[in-house]
């Protein structure tokens, strides 16, 4: 600051003491004149309203809620000028004025300095961690270490490692590896596990009619396995000029104009959906399962011969046998004991020496509950001789025939009518 500035400040405080030594003065001369009024009282200030108390009171609260926020810095700011509004003329050697300008100078010095404080950080010494402290903090080092370890094995595995280089085929001997292959959507070089997960046997299934169940896993490090499972021809179905191929679960695996000895001949009513790989609506859920308990029971047994199976009527199933022995099974309750007893019944009772002569109705349908059996021979077969009056027979479901107590009698009137007792 030059001379001049400083002649300028002088003066511009010499003229402020002035101003504040004639407003004290004017100050004193009212009081004095106030105080010389004889029974002058003390004036009295109006209470002020309660709307204005109000006022200031939500006044005052919103300036602490605003002070409240407010940083130190800002807070000593505002005081300051609270300050430099209030401030009194001091005695000088120039007479009395107010020195504003020096108390600026210390405030901003001041606020500088709140400043530095409220921006520097303060570092303060940790306190030692205990042992146990220390124990699961390596814990958790070693879990988080192991954690990366295996999510960056997770990634390289599905990336980069495990490319699918050889796609194997078993169990299949109606199609062809790469008919299978294109169904499954699997393809070479693609990671065995997403290849695993993106599969599809279901389309194998769908599309591949003799397929009865596909699954698809693989081998580490670089191979795929399909397995298939093949569905079985048990039964052909008579239609036109042809025959329907019957899985033992009741799909229609293929169409051919004749029919094989080893298929059974089946008989359900009408067919609307002929369509190759489509499972025949027979109207009740409990066909396929009387159609697959029965073929397993053939397969179980070494059943053989059997030439026809008719369910058009679920309250009398009837199998027949080498075109000579209807075989009445009635309800489908306890279909493999009824049939492991009709074959005991015709190969050691009927037919012991297999001569392929006997020909009739075995109605086995209540041996279940009453262990009884009744075999009506054909009306066409002669008989020249009766069987002793006293002479009956039991026959276990899954055993020899063994003598027994007497039963019924057989009577010769041109159709025979045998009873049969079996059971276990």
């Amino acid at each position: 600051m030059d001379s001049r500035d400083k002649r300028q400040l002088a003066k511009q405080r010499r003229e402020a003491a002035r101003q504040a030594q004639k407003f004290h003065k004017e100050q004193e001369k009212q009081n004095r004149k106030t105080s010389a009024r004889p029974g002058a009282a003390p004036q009295k200030e109006a209470a002020p309203s309660k709307i204005k108390e109000a006022v200031y009171a939500r006044r005052e609260k919103m300036d602490a809620e605003r002070r409240r926020h407010l940083s130190r810095e800002e807070l000593y700011r505002r005081r300051g000028r609270e300050k430099l509004r209030d401030l009194k003329p001091e005695d000088h050697e120039e007479g009395y004025f107010v020195d504003e300008y020096a108390e600026k100078q210390r405030q901003e010095r001041r606020a500088r300095i709140i400043r530095r404080q409220e921006r520097e950080v303060i570092h303060r010494n940790k306190k030692p961690l205990s042992h146990r402290q220390i124990r699961v903090k390596r814990i958790l080092l070693s879990i988080a270490i192991i954690l990366g370890v295996l999510i960056i094995g997770v990634v390289l595995s599905f990336t980069v490692l495990f490319k699918t280089e050889h796609i194997n085929v078993e169990g299949d001997v109606y199609y062809e590896k790469q008919q299978i292959i294109d169904f499954s959507n699997v393809v070479e070089q693609q990671n065995i596990f997403i290849g695993t997960w993106n599969s599809t046997p279901e389309e194998i299934v769908k599309n591949l009619p003799y397929v009865e169940s596909a699954q698809v896993d693989f081998q580490v490090p670089d191979t795929i396995t399909i397995t298939v499972k093949n569905a079985v021809p048990s039964y052909a179905i008579q239609d036109d000029d042809g025959y329907l191929i019957i899985s033992s679960k009741g799909r229609i695996l293929d169409r051919t104009t004749y029919k094989t000895d080893d298929l059974v001949e089946l008989k359900c009513g009408e067919i609307r959906d002929k369509t190759k790989g489509t499972y025949i609506d027979f109207g009740d859920d409990s066909v396929s399962e009387i159609l697959h308990s029965v073929a397993k029971s053939f397969a179980a047994n070494n059943v053989e011969n059997i030439t026809g199976f008719d369910i058009t009527n679920l309250s009398g199933i009837i199998i027949n046998y080498d075109n000579r022995i209807d075989i009445n099974i009635g309800l489908p309750d306890d279909i493999e004991y009824k049939i492991k007893t009709a074959f005991t019944i015709i190969n050691e009772k009927l037919d012991p020496n297999h001569t392929g002569t006997v020909s009739g109705t075995l109605d086995v349908s209540t041996c279940n509950k009453n262990k009884m059996s009744r075999y009506k021979p054909s009306p066409t077969i002669a008989v020249t001789t009766s069987p002793p009056a006293a002479q009956t027979t039991t026959v276990p479901a899954g055993g020899s025939g063994n003598q027994g107590d007497p039963g019924e009698s057989a009577e010769d009137d041109g159709a025979e009518n045998n009873a049969v007792n079996g059971g276990n």
